[in-house]
């Protein structure tokens, strides 16, 4: 057997690199983009040391192209470059017309970016190359893949989760028999049926599930085809198909359900049979969130971008290697805020300001470009990057640095004013700023107040801060009043309907919290916001003698905030006003705690205007302590008004209700019962 000799370079090859890089060692200034990034490729050649029949002539054509190089270094991470290159040369070398046809070239260069990534070698990624440099030759895959980028092509190359659908029989199969407009793969999941359990009996979370079918069919493909499955399944048959067509697709888990997203037109990734925006792709580049997808996708999406911000990289490693740490900074920074949505400008600013023993100014620039250019654009990616590189840096420590900590992560709060890219773990972000404030009860409950002003008059974080504080406040009602009054004095001052939205969500989250603990002030004071956002009822009945006991009290259904039901309509309803309820369980109840205990004279109720009937053998009961009932009517006729005299029959009562035993729907504008205080 002939011994075969390592080959790097032509000895020609080799003394041009040696003196070029000797020349720049002389000069001061700094080389060319494409001098910096021809030094990168060689030195990434070199490391890998290949060698055999077309090494040469491999290193020398992706030495001479300066689009390849930028596709391969600039299309996303590169992980472990050495075995990237040779996997690529692997492939070249069995198509070595490639590198002058960019469609193929550009494959190739994926397959070889996601064979390490995948643990998958020659074996797994040559078929997979050819696969698509055939069906391409012949006209068998979809259009959107001919100006695909080497990033978007990686998706192709990665494949999905099932192994199974990644082999090549599977992928025929699919390219043959589910031949869709790319808008459409977001429904190839249903070829498949949708079946828990197979013919057998087995249940598809068993390993026994397709085995009986592994020799009927041909491919792994065809068999869930037949077979079907669930979400799982379903999803990744899906995502397959439209990888198989050439179509960027991946597959997502979401919580208790699979799901997957198809890149139906450039810049446009639609999730398909997806039940949450809690989604992780299994096809991820620096976060597996579905914001980071959104992102990296965005940051990917202009190769010209791509190529700059590469280059920007590359002189700002220029700089730091000769310990030039004023101009990497500089650079970087440049390259951070002029391409933010490059994720890599952003951790490599981290490292060379962590090389460079970067001054404190230098953090807080890093942390004001954070606040002011990336989250905008993402909160979710710049709290990450705030939270493990930044506030170590920039946060100061120590009660006595309590107010410079707060004005420092309120920053944050005022850098976003919405989701950004995409929905994001806001609460989880909010809850580790807490962290960092400190254990003070008052001085965390000072900075949800600030928090949730800030956040007001969009009223998009606000749902999540109210749920954080009164998960915090639990049953402290000291601290859940001096919230409600903190905030509450804000959006009183609301004008032209500024905050309508919030004090609905505030009402929504507070009232039905407030009824069930029996919090009167709470309540009214919640309550009391909504009255100039939802008009008066204008029905009117007559009243009873006394003075209105449900006034000042709190009311409540068993299961407030259905899909009928906005419980900021609820303070309404025993008060003048008027206001709207809809209970959704049986037995359907309807609570008052009065705001007065007395001596009852009557009640009132007016129905919402429609299904009368539901009414009809629901019973109005009194209790004193609202644990023992006492029945005081039982209601026998259709209409929208109901006024029970109650005079004759000597009733003291702190609660009134309504309960139907037999039915779940009871909806009243009005429950007002009137009386005589009694201490």
């Amino acid at each position: 057997m002939t011994q075969v000799t390592p080959m790097y370079f032509s000895s020609a090859i080799t003394a041009s690199v040696l003196a070029f890089f000797a020349s720049m060692h002389s000069l001061h200034a700094a080389p060319a983009a494409s001098e910096l990034l021809q030094q990168h490729s060689a030195a990434m050649v070199t490391k890998t040391q290949l060698t055999g029949p077309g090494a040469e002539a491999f290193s020398k054509e992706l030495l001479g192209s300066e689009v390849w190089q930028h596709e391969l270094f600039d299309s996303g991470p590169v992980d472990q470059p050495e075995q990237v290159i040779q996997l690529l040369f692997e492939i070249w070398k069995t198509d070595q017309s490639l590198g002058s046809r960019p469609v193929d070239r550009g494959m190739a260069t994926a397959c070889a970016l996601e064979g390490p990534r995948r643990e998958w070698g020659t074996a797994e990624m040559l078929p997979r190359y050819q696969f698509f440099q055939s069906k391409w030759k012949y006209g068998l895959l979809n259009n959107l893949y001919g100006n695909l980028s080497v990033y978007e092509r990686r998706y192709l190359a990665r494949g999905v989760q099932h192994g199974g659908l990644n082999s090549i029989p599977s992928m025929e199969y699919q390219n043959q028999e589910i031949c869709l407009p790319a808008e459409k793969y977001t429904g190839a999941c249903w070829y498949a049926r949708w079946i828990l359990h197979n013919p057998f009996g087995d249940s598809i979370h068993g390993p026994q599930y397709y085995a009986p079918f592994h020799d009927s069919w041909d491919n792994y493909a065809e068999v869930i085809r037949n077979v079907g499955g669930v979400c799982g399944s379903l999803s990744n048959f899906g995502a397959a198909a439209a990888i198989a067509n050439g179509i960027p697709a991946l597959t997502m888990g979401e919580p208790g359900h699979c799901a997957y997203a198809v890149m139906t037109q450039p810049d446009n990734w639609q999730p398909a049979y997806s039940l949450s925006w809690q989604r992780g792709t299994h096809t991820s580049f620096h976060g597996s969130s579905w914001g980071w997808h959104v992102y990296n996708a965005k940051g990917q999406r202009y190769p010209s971008d791509s190529k700059a911000s590469g280059d920007l990289r590359r002189l700002a490693e220029y700089y730091l290697a000769k310990k030039n740490f004023t101009k990497a900074i500089e650079t970087i920074r440049t390259a951070r805020t002029r391409y933010p949505l490059d994720w890599e400008n952003w951790s490599q600013s981290v490292h060379i300001l962590n090389t460079g023993h970067a001054a404190p100014s230098q953090w807080q620039d890093l942390h004001q470009d954070t606040l002011k250019i990336l989250a905008p654009v993402s909160g979710e990616i710049a709290y990450h990057l705030l939270k493990s590189y930044v506030y170590p840096k920039v946060l100061p420590s120590g009660n006595d640095k309590l107010p410079q900590r707060k004005a420092i992560l309120l920053a944050f709060q005022r850098s976003v004013a919405d989701w950004g890219l995409a929905r994001w773990d806001y609460q989880d972000a909010l809850q580790h700023q807490l962290k960092l404030l400190g254990d003070d009860p008052v001085a965390r409950d000072a900075f949800m107040a600030s928090a949730f002003a800030i956040h007001a008059e969009k009223n998009v974080f606000t749902p999540d801060i109210l749920a954080a504080q009164l998960n915090s406040v639990g049953t402290d009602e000291k601290r859940l009043h001096a919230f409600i009054s903190s905030i509450g004095r804000s959006l009183s001052k609301g004008k032209d309907g500024s905050f309508n939205g919030v004090i609905n969500t505030l009402a929504r989250s507070v009232l039905p919290d407030a009824a069930k603990r029996g919090d009167k002030a709470t309540f009214q004071y919640i309550g009391k916001l909504t009255a100039k956002i939802h008009g008066e009822c204008d029905v009117k009945p007559e009243k009873f003698p006394g003075i209105l006991l449900s006034s000042g009290g709190t009311f409540g259904i068993q299961k407030p905030g259905n899909r009928w039901d906005d419980p900021s309509r609820h303070w309404g309803v025993i008060e003048e006003h008027g206001g709207d309820f809809h209970t959704d369980s049986t037995p359907a109840t309807a609570t008052v705690q009065l705001g007065n205990y007395g001596h009852l004279s009557g009640v009132v109720i007016v129905t919402r205007n429609g299904n009368f009937g539901r009414l009809v053998n629901a019973k109005l009961q009194s209790s004193i302590d609202g644990k023992e009932w006492t029945d005081l009517h039982t209601f026998k006729q259709h209409g929208r008004v109901h006024r029970i005299d109650l005079r004759e029959k000597n009733i003291n009562a702190g609660y009134v209700r309504v309960i139907h035993e037999g039915q779940p729907s009871l909806h009243f504008n009005k429950f007002l019962v009137y009386g005589a205080k009694k201490n």
